[in-house]
């Protein structure tokens, strides 16, 4: 199975002609790539947090400030925790960090079905962060009560602000090498909207949800395979759909020889000169994309301390 160049890695809006509903479409192919290229994971950790770097892009896209947004999940289970972050509208970056002993313990499970199991008693948060400060301007935790990723997003949507939302996650894999997800939201009506229209839109949001949830047992089929126009045309054939101009993705790791050196001298003196002592030189590797930043004795003597920069949000 194979996708397009064309729509990978990036994110397209659409809209319906006289309808308040709304949705958004995104492939993720190259950054997802990019974001393993570092990292073994098996199979249904690699699905969650594929599915979880698809949905932080779309929840991006509606920012109204400078900064990211952040899916993080901790917990007792085979997996501890996972990150997946897009910072900027566009600057994609995750990681998952797992209990190997747990896991291989565990029969061999997908994700979709079994978000909870992996979790344990575990906790799903959506942060939103200040780019200037980082710092969390606002957060909220994702109750668990279905048992996938996608359901649980819905219900988060429909609690919290009142939007009736759908969310569906598509995947090229064996191995994995595409993530898909499309979510359809409806909106208020305008408020000098007639009975006669608002029976109208509830008559549509009843047939669109009804069309959309075609994709919801499929997720190796057409949502993984077709390119938004021609997946919107089959599925939305009723009601007239306007594609919107794209959103270029990247993967874009945060790490500095800032953060570096900030690390090291949390160390402190005594501890790095032992290490060089033992090693002739220190060294700080990326966990997120894997690249190393190495000091000898001239590069520590002239550490020095520095002001904040911006960190991942944590999970609280």
């Amino acid at each position: 199975m194979t996708t397009s160049d064309d729509h990978a890695d990036k994110l397209y809006r659409f809209s319906f002609d006289g309808l308040p509903m709304r949705g958004q479409w995104v492939r993720l192919e190259a950054s997802l790539s990019e974001a393993f290229s570092n990292h073994v994971y098996p199979a249904p950790i690699a699905d969650l947090l594929a599915t979880q770097l698809a949905a932080v892009a779309m929840f991006a896209d509606n920012l109204k400030f400078q900064g990211a947004v952040a899916l993080q999940s901790r917990g007792s289970g085979a997996l501890l925790r996972s990150l997946a972050e897009c910072r900027e509208q566009h600057k994609l970056r995750g990681i998952a960090h797992l209990d190997q002993t747990q896991f291989e313990q565990q029969p061999q499970l997908s994700t979709e079905e079994d978000l909870r199991h992996w979790l344990g008693q575990g906790q799903l948060a959506l942060s939103l962060i200040d780019r200037a400060s980082g710092h969390i301007v606002q957060q909220a935790m994702i109750e668990l009560n279905a048992a996938d990723l996608a359901r649980n997003l819905e219900n988060y949507f429909v609690r919290s602000e009142q939007l009736p939302t759908l969310i569906y996650f598509g995947r090229a894999t064996t191995p994995l090498t595409s993530v898909t997800a499309l979510l359809l939201q409806r909106l208020p009506a305008p408020s000098n909207a007639t009975d006669m229209a608002l029976q109208s839109h509830d008559e549509a949001w009843a047939t669109a949800t009804a069309l959309a949830d075609t994709l919801r047992g499929d997720p190796q089929g057409e949502l993984a395979e077709l390119a938004p126009l021609a997946l919107l045309q089959r599925i939305f054939h009723e009601f007239p759909c306007r594609l919107h101009p794209p959103r270029a993705l990247t993967y874009a790791c945060t790490c500095s020889k800032r953060k570096s050196d900030r690390t090291l001298l949390t160390l402190g003196a005594e501890e790095l000169r032992s290490i060089l002592d033992e090693l002739g030189h220190v060294q700080v590797d990326c966990e997120f994309c894997g690249r190393r930043y190495q000091y000898g004795a001239v590069e520590i003597a002239n550490l020095k301390q520095q002001g904040p920069e911006d960190e991942p949000a944590p999970l609280h």
